[in-house]
């Protein structure tokens, strides 16, 4: 679970306006990074850095790239190809990252999700589960072109994809979710379904970590109970369908309202 709160908190972090002001001035040219660049993905490396670090960041950032796009179909009208590569920067330390991205001192990466860039440095313990989860926030946002999205929904998808792909805890992760439904120890649908980032500010790190991991629940219900293929067309549907409830109902025919949909959640997790 040690990964799964690191996550929780790396994702609470607004960027400020500043961060993208720096981060352009980056992409112009700092003659303190190299770069490697591959079809989807621009890594820029700073000076100090290893360049076999740098490869294996390039390499896992197109194999995640293209497993969680292939996951639920999510293919985008504008291909990351050339000027539209992502970026991912490596400062060769903690003090450089800090001195360089605006990230706050207490994170391992950060993300500016408007010019899909990623920013780091190395021996993150955990930065391949950040960038599964991370990739997949800016590939679905994308993909559904618009960035007010339930939370449960953007959260929920990014762990679904990186408890699969990033090792997260998996098993241990269903069964905390088994022992909240039986204990009647989980947010009622009416409250998650509409909370908001700034929500999540004023509760205790235990009431976050709930959110996440039913959010991570909700998500992996639906995908388990009516297969992957429904679940793209769920997206299809909320992609041309701007009402969350509509989109729901429109793909499954017993979640037409969130009544429902949290009936048919708990008896999933009872079973």
């Amino acid at each position: 679970m040690k990964i799964f709160l690191l996550i929780v908190l790396f994702n609470l972090f607004f960027l400020p306006p500043p961060f993208m002001a720096k981060s352009q001035n980056l992409r112009q040219g700092d003659e303190s990074f190299r770069q490697l660049r591959s079809s989807h993905f621009i890594v820029n490396y700073q000076e100090g850095v290893d360049r076999a670090y740098a490869r294996k960041i390039k390499k896992k950032s197109e194999y995640f790239y293209k497993r969680v796009t292939q996951e639920f179909h999510l293919v985008r009208d504008e291909l990351w190809l050339w000027d539209n590569r992502a970026k991912v920067f490596i400062a060769k330390d903690k003090e450089e990252y800090l001195k360089n991205f605006y990230c706050p001192d207490w994170s391992a990466a950060c993300v500016d999700y408007m010019t899909k860039t990623i920013y780091t440095y190395p021996s993150q313990q955990d930065f391949i589960t950040i960038l599964v989860h991370e990739l997949t926030h800016i590939i679905f946002r994308e993909y559904l072109g618009r960035g007010n999205l339930p939370l449960w929904l953007d959260e929920g998808i990014a762990l679904y994809t990186e408890a699969k792909f990033g090792g997260a805890g998996y098993h241990d992760l269903l069964y905390q979710i088994r022992e909240r439904v039986k204990n009647d120890n989980f947010i009622p649908f009416e409250e998650i379904i509409n909370l908001k980032t700034f929500d999540l500010k004023d509760r205790t790190a235990a009431e976050v970590r709930i959110f996440y991991l039913q959010s991570y629940s909700m998500i992996n219900f639906i995908v388990e109970r009516y297969r992957k293929h429904r679940f793209s067309q769920f997206l299809w549907n909320l992609k041309n369908e701007s009402n969350l409830e509509k989109a729901l109902s429109k793909t499954y025919y017993h979640l037409n309202n969130f009544t429902n949909f949290e009936q048919e959640w708990k008896e999933f997790y009872l079973k």
